[in-house]
């Protein structure tokens, strides 16, 4: 049986359990060419490709995160090195584990492309084939937007190599668009099994590749024309007519607006008490314990005033988002929801437009809500660094003054673990018009860039408020504002900054737990935007790996 060796990825991670469709077993110790070459075994390889993505999007999203203007610490500490830029080195764990979780996923990934030459033939082959491409541009999608340039490697390892050479941005971003525009055609227009890769999904991820491109030094003009283009193919002409709390509802994961999601499921996942994913219990705030009713929640990456004051009176998407209001039970919202006419409102978070006066609310339902708790947005300055922060404690310093995202509230979760066993979704179509949208205004069509924008702000405004904004309001602040609000908690928000070059100003503008820029400074002198080439894989590379500014 052969065996695999490869320097750079140091080494490979167990990987989480598959979901429904992702069944992976070869637990008869068959060889891998026996097994790899039959078509049962090669469908569990593919399998495999995608549940190496668990091992990105199952843990805490540190990496996606952590150190923006819209998460900080709570009552529990982000670490430091991505939380405040101030301490990260080249052997940060956090970073060290996503470097390598990603390599793991591009070997799995090559290693279904090269049996795809070397199994069974069957009608899907050359499906799968694409599948494990795509998930393997993905993975380099990823890694150029935090490291910049990486090794390509391309081809399955099973023999000793100690020497990888790093490419250049320039050369990873065309490795990843010319992979996926190659391989589109070869999956279908859409998949009829949910949480597959088609050319929707292909099309989103060339919008975003193209978009993230054209920031960059190398970038053109053309590039932000071909994301526009890319990203009206992903959307498809499709309206956005799910209500956004709908969009979101927990037994609803599987809607028509969902482009690419990881999938979980608790049937096929060995302990869903600890094998899902930690998306529910960040961006919250501590609540109490189990026996008050409420779900776990990390206190660590928690929403900042400045996420909240994002948005307006009539957007829809503010209790879609939040947990405004909390009952008996945390979950009494979606367990009993024929009931909550009636059952006493414990707790209520007024959004920022009613915080200064809430009589009206507690008048609307006098009956439930007359001895409601009202916690306000509340600042004070507890921060080690001095500096103001949200986090205001309240009712015996266990409840903080800012509401908790509801989002990704799995109901079906064993209180006291960060599991959840719904999907996490990477591609949408809200956020399709908004890719859009900023292509658009990049490459210089306002026009079309405003109709893109407005679409996702008319599906999330209440009945009798216009929400539509004007070409003269249209900047990239006000985009990026709307993706906050748009995709809050959705995994974005660093590589956002990042991309539109607004990462220090925010954060130091907004985010509690940075001072100010010097906080980015790196011992060079420049300043930390990459994330550093981990220190463990520079020392294994025998070939010369320059290491990333401000490292």
């Amino acid at each position: 049986m052969k065996k695999i060796y490869y320097i750079l990825l140091l080494l490979i991670l167990p990987l989480a359990g598959c979901s429904d469709f992702l069944e992976q077993d070869n637990k008869s110790n068959v060889p891998r060419d026996e097994f790899y070459g039959t078509a049962a075994g090669y469908e569990s390889l593919i399998n495999t490709v995608y549940s190496s993505l668990r091992a990105i999007y199952g843990i805490e999203p540190w990496i996606f995160s952590a150190g923006t203007d819209l998460y900080a610490a709570g009552r529990n500490k982000v670490p430091d090195g991505l939380g405040t830029y101030k301490g990260l080195l080249d052997s940060d764990s956090d970073v060290t584990k996503f470097y390598k979780n990603c390599y793991a996923g591009i070997q799995l990934a090559n290693t279904a492309i090269y049996y795809a030459d070397h199994t069974a033939k069957t009608d899907k082959l050359e499906q799968y084939k694409a599948e494990a491409r795509f998930i393997r541009a993905y993975y380099y999608y990823l890694m150029v937007q935090h490291f910049g340039g990486v090794s390509l490697v391309t081809d399955m390892i099973d023999s000793p190599i100690v020497a990888f050479e790093r490419n250049s941005a320039t050369d990873t971003y065309a490795f990843i668009i010319s992979e996926m525009e190659d391989l589109k055609n070869t999956l279908p227009a859409k998949t009829t099994l949910f949480g597959k890769v088609d050319q929707r999904t292909v099309n989103h991820f060339l919008a975003k590749t193209y978009l993230c491109r054209g920031y960059e030094a190398f970038g053109t003009v053309a590039d932000f024309s071909k994301a526009a283009e890319y990203a009206d193919l992903a959307i498809g002409g499709q309206a956005l007519s799910i209500s956004f709390i709908d969009l979101f509802w927990p037994t609803n994961e599987k809607n028509n607006e969902v482009i690419w999601s990881v999938q979980y499921d608790a049937s096929s996942i060995s302990d869903p008490s600890n094998d899902g994913n930690m998306q529910q219990a960040f961006f919250g705030t501590y609540l109490g314990g189990v026996e008050d009713g409420h779900k776990y929640t990390t206190s660590t990456l928690t929403p900042t005033i400045r996420l909240h004051q994002l948005f307006t009176k009539g957007d829809t998407r503010y209790e879609g988002t939040f947990m405004v209001q909390l009952y008996n039970s945390y979950y009494d919202l979606y367990t009993k929801t024929s009931l909550l006419n009636t059952t006493k409102v414990l707790y209520y978070y007024p959004p920022v437009w009613e915080v200064a006066d809430t009589a009206a609310w507690r008048a609307a339902n006098p009956a439930t809500r007359a001895k409601t708790i009202i916690i306000p947005m509340q600042e004070n300055t507890l921060t080690v660094s001095g500096k103001p922060t949200t986090y205001t404690a309240a009712m015996s310093g266990d409840v903080y003054g800012v509401a908790v995202v509801r989002k990704f509230d799995d109901p079906t979760s064993v209180f006291s673990t960060k599991s959840s066993t719904r999907d996490v979704v990477l591609a949408r179509v809200g956020e399709s018009y908004l890719v859009a949208c900023e292509a658009y205004l990049k490459a210089g069509n306002k026009a079309k860039a405003v109709e893109r924008i407005n679409a996702v702000r008319n599906r999330a405004a209440a009945s009798g408020y216009n929400m539509s904004i004007t070409e003269s309001e249209l900047t990239i602040d006000f985009i990026l504002d709307e993706r906050g609000r748009e995709l809050a908690g959705e995994y974005h928000r660093w590589m956002d900054l990042k991309r539109t070059g607004k990462l220090i100003e925010y954060a130091v503008k907004y985010n509690p737990n940075i001072i100010g820029a010097e906080y980015f400074k790196g011992v060079d002198g420049q300043n930390k935007i990459l994330r550093p080439i981990p220190l463990s894989a520079i020392n294994l590379n025998h070939a010369k790996v320059e290491q990333n500014p401000g490292y």
